[in-house]
């Protein structure tokens, strides 16, 4: 009984986390892209550094070596390492407000914390993945390296993490009071 408590509490924190940082969607003006950043001697816009955040997306730089199969395949490699990022990103913040959950709560069952995490991030990373865009790019005049910022909208991904948390905590309370039924039979 008490860990359907746990896990229904855990399902409406992180319902609450992650649809309390949603907002109206805003007409997206994009913001000046300022020089102030240097790689290997050369300016390069800001977000290139890895110094760029945006109030309603979540974004990410990745980055590649021109190769000799070409600019798109260099492109597509910068794309991939930044979609990468992107997912990594993310998959901290689940795992931080998780964590951060778990200990003012004073609840010792990490085990299920890791499982639900786990399930949610991978879910997240496939939607992550699919509906991440590039929208900024930038190629170095020194080397030919090839950078690009990709980003993907905060509502979309804490509404579609919101209902993975809910999804997972239902399939736990589901195995558990399957394995307590069991147990009672015994």
């Amino acid at each position: 009984m008490n860990k359907k408590i746990f896990l229904n509490s855990l399902a409406i924190l992180a319902i609450l986390n992650f649809t309390a940082c949603s907002s109206k969607k805003e007409a997206y003006t994009p913001k000046k892209l300022e020089v102030e950043c240097t790689i290997q001697g050369e300016k390069a816009p800001a977000w290139v550094c890895g110094s760029y955040e945006e109030e309603n997306r979540f974004v990410a730089v990745g980055s590649a070596p021109y190769s000799k199969l070409g600019h798109n395949f260099t492109r597509n490699e910068a794309v991939l390492n930044a979609k990468t990022n992107l997912v990594n990103k993310i998959k901290a913040t689940l795992q931080t407000n998780a964590d951060s959950y778990m200990r003012s709560a004073g609840l010792k069952e990490q085990e299920e914390v890791e499982k639900v995490v786990t399930t949610v991030t991978k879910q997240t990373s496939n939607m992550t993945l699919s509906d991440s865009k590039q929208i900024s790019y930038w190629q170095s005049s020194k080397d030919n390296s090839i950078f690009v910022l990709v980003a993907v909208d905060k509502e979309s991904v804490n509404s579609y993490v919101a209902n993975s948390f809910k999804k997972a905590i239902d399939n736990e309370i589901q195995i558990r009071n399957s394995e307590d039924a069991l147990n009672n039979i015994q």
